[in-house]
C-alpha cells in the first residue's frame, strides 16, 4: 500500500489509553500524524504524556498556520479546532486577505475557535473532514469514543479516496463512534490499538 503523507487519529473516553499502544507500536518516519482528542477547554500535559510512549516528537502547534514535518505528532490544542491543509501557507506578508494563498510542499495545521461540534472543540468530525483534502494520502483512524463524532468524518475521507482504520469495538471503552463509523464506511482495517500501530507502520513504510 502506498505511505500516506498524513495520518490522523482521533478519540474520546478510552482514546488516551488506545493512543499508548497504537505510539508504543508505530514507526512514523516518513508520514506526520495529528492527534485530536476530546479534551477540556482549560490547558492539560496532553502532549508531554503522549511523548512518554514514543520516541518521535510530539507537541502542540504554537501558531496557525503550523508546519508539521514528518516524523513529527502534532496534537489538537485544547478549546481549539484542528485543520489539516494540503500544500497551503499563508503570505507572509501582514494583513493579507485569506484568499491568496501561497503553494509549498508539507502538511499545515490551522486552528480555529469555531463552536463546538458533537459538543467538543477540539472536534474529530473537524479534523477529519479537513483531512480528505489529502485525497488517497491520509489515513483517518478513529478509536473510543462516546459519541458518534468522527463517523462523518470517516465518511468524508473514505469518499475522497482515503482510509479508514477503527479500533476493534470490543476492544474499546466507549464503542460508539466506531459503532457509527461501521455503520457509514467499509473500513480498511479493524484491529485492536497495538495491531492498529503495526498496520500504520506497515502503511508508513510503504
Amino acid at each position: 500500500m502506498a505511505r500516506p503523507d498524513l495520518i490522523i487519529i482521533g478519540g474520546s473516553a478510552g482514546g488516551l489509553k488506545a493512543m499508548r499502544d497504537i505510539l508504543e507500536t508505530l514507526d512514523i518516519r516518513e508520514s506526520v500524524v495529528c492527534v485530536v482528542l476530546h479534551r477540556p477547554p482549560d490547558y492539560s500535559p496532553l502532549a508531554e504524556v503522549l511523548q512518554t510512549y514514543t520516541r518521535f516528537p510530539v507537541g502542540e502547534p504554537r501558531y496557525s498556520p503550523s508546519v508539521c514535518p514528518p516524523g513529527t505528532v502534532t496534537v489538537a490544542p485544547a478549546g481549539y479546532h484542528l485543520l489539516v491543509g494540503r500544500n497551503r501557507s499563508l503570505s507572509e506578508q501582514p494583513h493579507t486577505p485569506v484568499a491568496p494563498y501561497n503553494t509549498v510542499p508539507g502538511v499545515r495545521t490551522h486552528l480555529t475557535l469555531d463552536a463546538p461540534v458533537a459538543y467538543s472543540r477540539p472536534s474529530i468530525d473537524v479534523a477529519f473532514t479537513s483531512a480528505a483534502d489529502f485525497g488517497e494520502s491520509t489515513v483517518a483512524v478513529l478509536l473510543s469514543c462516546a459519541n458518534e463524532d468522527g463517523a462523518a468524518g470517516c465518511a468524508a475521507v473514505k469518499a475522497a479516496g482515503g482510509r479508514v482504520v477503527l479500533q476493534d469495538p470490543a476492544t474499546c471503552e466507549a464503542p460508539v463512534a466506531v459503532k457509527a463509523a461501521l455503520r457509514a464506511v467499509t473500513p480498511d482495517h479493524v484491529a485492536d490499538p497495538g495491531g492498529i500501530g503495526t498496520w500504520l507502520t506497515d502503511a508508513a513504510s510503504g
